[in-house]
């Protein structure tokens, strides 16, 4: 009796011929990149994705494409990413961003990851600003790390805007500056400090290697974090800044400072209660923990004496919307002055 062949779909053999190639791909470039360093960063440059697309993305997750996707390109820049992490390496790259720019990213942290592995950068965030972003503007942009934000709203407020770009960190600083020098932009401000309850110096806890971005004033939040040096930076509050700049209009701040967020709006309610900005802010309550407070008493505060309503980023539409009763906050809410909230879901 003969025993019947199984049938090889023609899906699941290009799926082997295709995996069959990355193998080959990837062992070729782990060895460039570590070998021959210069045709490394070139063969790195050349898998460059294109720039991302502005729209929803229901359920996004951090570099979701590469660890649970498996995208077969994004597995081919996480080979060369992860080489560089593994042995150390320096391979700076610039990849397009959003708008129309560009931005430098060194392979092996979480921001290369992001934007050149993935090519997404917490795309419902930018889809909702740019529906909120309009010329003539002005926008704060704390916690500006190597200025993805910045950039962005910088193109949609235009010349007729300004964008007011707040970093404490050196290093980080030194990339934004790059950056914005690098897209021709005249409408950003940098201010060399970090914002917070009052005015004076605190002690900047950087973070080395593949999370250079979480940066704080506090404890590192998450345990894999390594840090690398403590920097002492000038300490501002957000309403001096706004003062000092004379800024005649404040209408958006976004407010990503690694558990320092309701430090920061607790210096800035003089602008809160006068210019009544929409805000973006990260909420972590272990990260807001290390540095005194807590995710429970920083939406008080928003919801009470500030009259804000907390819109959080829906996991089915990824728009913003009201929180319901049983929804948890999302990772970045927006804060809305409650007399416009219905105005900013309407818009979302």
């Amino acid at each position: 009796m003969t025993a019947a062949r199984r049938s090889i779909s023609v899906a699941s053999a290009w799926a082997w011929i295709c995996s069959g190639v990355g193998y080959h791909l990837d062992n070729f470039g782990r060895w460039l990149i570590v070998r021959a360093p210069g045709l490394g960063a070139a063969y790195a440059a050349w898998w460059a994705p294109a720039a991302p697309k502005l729209g929803p993305r229901p359920g996004w997750g951090f570099a979701e494409e590469y660890y649970e996707q498996r995208q077969w390109l994004a597995c081919r820049r996480g080979a060369l990413w992860e080489a560089a992490r593994d042995n150390n390496l320096v391979v700076p790259l610039s990849v397009p961003w959003l708008a129309g720019t560009t931005v430098d990213v060194t392979l092996g942290n979480d921001n290369s990851l992001c934007l050149y592995v993935c090519g997404s950068f917490e795309p419902n965030e930018f889809n909702f600003l740019d529906r909120l972003l309009k010329p003539g503007m002005v926008f704060v942009d704390v916690g500006a790390n190597d200025g993805y934000y910045t950039l962005f709203a910088s193109r949609r407020v235009g010349p007729g805007g300004r964008v007011v770009s707040v970093e404490p960190s050196s290093r980080e600083r030194g990339h934004l500056e790059r950056n914005i020098a690098r897209n021709g932009i005249a409408n950003v401000e940098i201010v060399p400090a970090a914002l917070g309850a009052s005015a004076g110096h605190a002690d900047l806890h950087l973070a080395h290697g593949v999370h250079t971005g979480h940066n704080t004033l506090g404890r590192f939040a998450h345990d894999d974090v390594v840090p690398a040096r403590v920097e002492r930076v000038p300490l501002e509050t957000l309403d001096a800044v706004v003062t000092r700049l004379a800024l005649p209009r404040v209408d958006v701040v976004k407010i990503d400072v690694e558990g320092g967020e309701a430090n920061v709006i607790a210096g800035a309610r003089a602008l809160l209660a006068t210019m009544r900005p929409v805000l973006m802010m990260e909420v972590s309550d272990s990260a807001l923990r290390a540095q005194g407070s807590g995710e429970a008493a920083l939406l008080e505060m928003l919801r009470g004496e500030l009259g804000y309503e907390a819109l959080v980023f829906s996991e089915s539409s990824g728009l913003v919307e009201r929180q319901g009763a049983s929804t948890p906050l999302s990772s970045n809410i927006i804060a809305v002055p409650r007399e416009r909230s219905n105005e900013a879901l309407s818009g979302s």
